[in-house]
């Protein structure tokens, strides 16, 4: 399996290693593997996908190599070459198995034959994706946009492929190998039903851990919401940026002026923030002369880019930024840590919207303006 920054992970040592001979526990059970490696290669490490960690390591001679011990049981393991991408996975069910990492087979259970059919192909749109993904950030800023959609499609590709291996595998613990990469793709729901306890993957320790992990960053992520959420009901705090020209301005010569004001935190490079634009144009026309006004405040870091976007996407309102990306003033004052995100400000100054966008923008100031 191919690693990738890319997909959540969690790691707490279950294995203490690899173990010739001597008494085992009743949740430990015996491994054998034999495989071939190529020319190559000298070394190959045997991992614990629990822990992220090596076991044990064989020299490979005249191609070929092999590893005997004890580990739990249904343990997630692994065989790399030193310095390899790929590692051949199986779950330690007693079954010896013969891998070959020149060509990313294995023969032994029927089990992790077809841990290892899914591997191959899961990796091969995992690659798919990661090459679309750097050529999206190669190419130049004006047609990374254009991109997107084939980004979405090569992402909705693995998620659809995990999607089938959950559900034709639901009864057994094959989807252990995959859960942490399929996760990181799921909102809230469908997290609740990949990680429902009666399954029977859910039963493995990999499995538990991963859902107390989520359990925890869920948690985290609605106190933040609900920290956040407590600036609504209270008066906008100032702060100060230049303008296109380099002229400094202060958030209180727009705010609390007698207008209804949206402060709006974007950036060029930021693909939703460009998505959205027409809908906040749509909005300024149509209400700036009944008293709604605009401040964006962006989180760009090239000067050029950011003119040259208000100027394509027809943002006739006023701009500030400081031009120090996520450092930006703004980002600690109102704790902006994802974009884009946005303030809706009364006459009086005070905070009573967050992050309206779409349909939710245009009903709130029809609503005011009504």
């Amino acid at each position: 399996m191919k690693r990738s920054t890319m997909w959540m992970s969690a790691a707490v040592l279950i294995l203490c290693g690899s173990c010739n001979g001597g008494n085992t526990s009743p949740n430990q059970v015996k491994y054998q593997v034999e495989g071939v490696a190529p020319d190559s290669v000298a070394t190959v490490y045997l991992t614990d996908q629990k822990s992220n960690s090596r076991v044990d390591s064989a020299a490979v001679t005249d191609g070929t190599f092999a590893f005997e011990g004890t580990a739990e049981k249904d343990a997630l393991m692994g065989v790399v070459a030193k310095d390899g991408e790929w590692t051949e996975l199986f779950f330690n069910d007693g079954t010896p198995v013969k891998i070959n990492l020149a060509d990313k087979s294995l023969k032994g259970s029927s089990l992790n034959e077809r841990l290892t059919d899914y591997d191959v192909e899961s990796s091969r749109l995992l690659n798919e994706l990661t090459s679309t993904i750097e050529r999206i950030m190669q190419a130049p800023e004006e047609e990374q946009e254009g991109m997107i959609p084939e980004y979405q499609e090569k992402l909705g590709a693995v998620a659809d492929y995990y999607k089938e291996i959950f559900e034709k595998e639901q009864d057994n613990i094959i989807p252990v190998a995959f859960l942490g990469s399929y996760i990181s793709m799921l909102d809230t729901d469908e997290l609740e039903a990949v990680l429902d306890s009666t399954k029977a993957y859910m039963s493995h320790p990999i499995a538990v851990e991963k859902k107390e992990a989520v359990a925890m960053l869920l948690q985290r992520q609605k106190e933040e919401a609900e920290a956040a959420n407590k600036i609504i009901g209270q008066k906008f705090i100032d702060l100060e940026e230049p303008d296109v020209n380099g002229k400094m301005h202060s958030l209180s010569e727009y705010v609390g002026k007698g207008k209804w004001v949206l402060v709006d935190f974007w950036a060029s490079w930021c693909g939703p923030c460009r998505a959205e634009m027409p809908n906040v144009v749509a909005a300024y026309e149509k209400y700036h002369a009944k008293g709604f006004d605009i401040v964006g405040v962006s989180f760009d870091k090239d000067k050029d880019a950011w003119v040259k976007a208000i100027d394509e996407l027809k943002m006739t309102w006023t701009h500030l930024s400081d031009l120090k990306g996520w450092e930006n003033v703004a980002s600690g004052i109102y704790g902006i840590n994802a974009i884009p995100a946005s303030l809706l400000i009364d006459p009086e100054g005070t905070i009573v919207a967050r992050n309206l966008r779409g349909e939710e923008l245009q009903k709130k100031l029809e609503e005011i303006f009504s």
